[in-house]
């Protein structure tokens, strides 16, 4: 069966020549949500590294775009779809992006679609950023028992994860590229907010995850059907978690300390900002090709060498 976004893509989606206003759609988990340590919702997600992203389109448009941040905390690639599946079950009510809603949980997918359904509502959207992929690794690493299998097996569930995650997301930008011909789109990768303490028992397993799912997202962007760009959110962060991130609260809030601080999405902001071109620009990874999950595994091999012989764990970002 071909995926929708080659059907829409065959079909050719005509473009308003009169947009009403234009409009910077959000879509992903908590860090596209911009969620902290949940003491500022609920929000319309206009927060976050959204806010100043924002912002900046505004000298560039000559008005501030209209923000429609859609994202939920606890979102995987599949629950973006399906609704169903989310690592955490709280997101929808904090987002009054759903307000009205009775069904919990909502596709993020259907939601998008109520407003941006049809090619004169489509027209309207000129940015949109993409954060999927941190919660398919974390409902690996939740997995009970996963810490006690033996590290073959743990590396092929995580290798399945980080292949599912490509499957997806080249599903989830082909269908946005379809849908949005014209607009500029922008797919973030994550933090490791492990690297902010080293205490902590995850912290030499974190990375080769984290740095895996980076590959798969900044591959996924550099397929050139899809024109997307690559933002290089670990290097924003990195060496600062301790500072840009809840890392310090972990032993009392198992939940949110792997989010950024307000100071960590400003971070991230900037580098949104660079990649559109803004000042100090970042370059591209033009080099970045596709990666097969054999060299996904190989990497994460490679990087244990380095950390020790336990398994890869994923950060929580959900």
């Amino acid at each position: 069966m071909r995926p929708v976004w080659f059907t829409l893509l065959t079909l050719g989606l005509c473009v308003s020549s009169a947009p009403a206003g234009p409009v910077y759609l959000a879509l992903g988990d908590s860090s596209a949500f911009g969620e902290t340590n949940r003491t500022q919702n609920p929000s319309n997600g206009d927060r976050g590294y959204v806010k100043p992203f924002a912002d900046y389109l505004g000298t560039q448009f000559g008005t501030r775009p209209t923000v429609m941040n859609f994202a939920i905390n606890g979102e995987t690639t599949g629950s973006y779809f399906a609704g169903s599946g989310r690592v955490s079950s709280d997101g929808q009510g904090f987002n009054t992006s759903y307000n009205g809603i009775l069904t919990n949980p909502y596709p993020q997918y259907q939601r998008m679609l109520d407003s941006f359904g049809n090619p004169a509502a489509a027209a309207d959207v000129r940015v949109l950023t993409v954060q999927f992929g941190a919660n398919n690794l974390e409902a690996v690493a939740s997995t009970p028992g996963f810490l006690g299998l033996p590290p073959a097996q743990q590396q092929a569930l995580v290798a399945a994860a980080l292949a599912q995650v490509q499957a997806d997301l080249i599903n989830i930008l082909g269908d946005l590229r379809a849908r949005f011909p014209t607009a500029d789109i922008y797919a973030l990768g994550y933090h490791n907010p492990y690297n902010g303490d080293p205490s902590h028992p995850f912290y030499p397993l974190a990375d080769p995850a984290v740095l895996g799912l980076n590959q798969v997202i900044a591959g996924v962007s550099s397929i050139p059907q899809f024109n997307a760009k690559y933002v290089d959110v670990y290097g924003a962060i990195n060496p600062k978690e301790a500072s840009l991130t809840f890392m310090t609260t972990w032993q009392t809030d198992p939940v949110n300390y792997v989010h950024l601080n307000d100071a960590g999405y400003r971070a991230v902001g900037d580098r949104l900002i660079q990649t559109a071109g803004g000042p100090a620009a970042v370059p591209e990874p033009a080099s970045v090709v596709l990666v097969a999950v054999g060299g996904l595994v190989a990497l994460a091999v490679r990087l244990r060498r380095g950390r020790g012989t336990s398994p890869p764990v994923t950060a929580v970002v959900g």
